[in-house]
């Protein structure tokens, strides 16, 4: 039974809300020079560095995870694709397309995703009144937030939305994946996920993108060492701490924060344009995953 939470706890889900929002204007400054792929590469690699040095503190649950990665193998080469080579890159890709305030809207659907994929790797009941509602609402918000680029150069700019929603639901899948892993440490287990999916996407990068004759200038490269070593990094520490000091529940509160931070962002660092329909689809999408989970808010009353 977990305490109610404190400042600190406040504190700590403040900090990781603010450095998964920025994700998103970090990749924008990165895209302007690097590919998706070798972007993607970048971010996997310095993460699984980032983790890997934490993990060199942590004798005892790398004790625990190296007796059972054998036996885990085949699962964490599936989260190696679903958590992170595959999303990494179709995030990348699709803000080639969207602005970084519409990116940090569109992933804040990943509970969405959850919900409507969890028939497929949970058994139980599912699809209740408060499901069919939350998924209802998430949808109606996505259309408002991308009908109205439907117009210009259109073609371009839902591609890069789908890339970005492809991107959410891959992590989803990701998501309700874990539980296979019993109890390791969340900070090995992304480091061995993360090493995993770096390999064939440099592999991939060296190939298509030839990164060695690539101009990198000092601010790409500053942005690129922030989303690998915080955004990929030290934020699991962060994340895991959280959930051991106040449960997954109250962690799971940073749903609702990711979003509208990286719209704020978005706005202030890039002066990106925020419509009305894209307040109105944040506005949305946070209502659906209330709905789905009203009893997280009703208990902090």
């Amino acid at each position: 039974m977990h305490k109610s939470p404190s400042p600190i706890h406040y504190l700590l889900l403040l900090a990781i809300a603010l450095i998964w929002g920025a994700q998103f204007i970090f990749n924008q400054i990165v895209i302007r020079e690097l590919p998706p792929l070798t972007l993607a590469a970048s971010r996997a690699a310095i993460g699984a560095l980032t983790l890997a040095l934490i993990g060199l503190f942590m004798p005892d649950e790398r004790r625990h995870a190296a007796a059972s990665a054998r036996r885990l193998l085949p699962t964490y080469l599936l989260l190696a694709f679903f958590e992170a080579l595959l999303p990494l890159f179709l995030l990348g890709w699709g803000q080639t397309r969207v602005e970084s305030s519409v990116a940090s809207i569109l992933m804040g659907t990943i509970p969405i995703f959850t919900i409507v994929l969890a028939p497929l790797f949970v058994a139980g009941p599912h699809w209740r009144l408060p499901a069919v509602a939350s998924v209802a609402t998430g949808f109606v918000g996505i259309l408002i937030l991308v009908m109205p680029g439907l117009s210009g150069n259109w073609a371009d700019s839902l591609l890069g939305e789908l890339a970005v929603l492809g991107a959410a639901a891959s992590v989803s899948v990701s998501l309700l994946m874990f539980n296979r892993l019993g109890g390791l440490s969340p900070v090995i287990t992304v480091r061995n996920i993360l090493a995993l999916a770096a390999l064939p996407l440099i592999v991939l990068a060296l190939i298509v993108d030839r990164p060695w004759t690539l101009h990198i200038s000092l601010g790409t490269l500053e942005a690129l060492l922030v989303l690998g070593v915080f955004c990929a990094g030290i934020v699991y520490l962060m994340f895991a701490r959280l959930i051991q000091m106040a449960g997954s529940v109250f962690t799971s509160l940073t749903n609702y924060l990711v979003p509208p931070v990286g719209v704020v962002i978005g706005a202030w660092i890039a002066e990106e344009t925020i419509g009305l329909n894209a307040w109105i689809a944040l506005a949305l999408i946070a209502a659906a995953l209330v709905i789905n989970q009203p009893s997280l808010f009703l208990r902090r009353r």
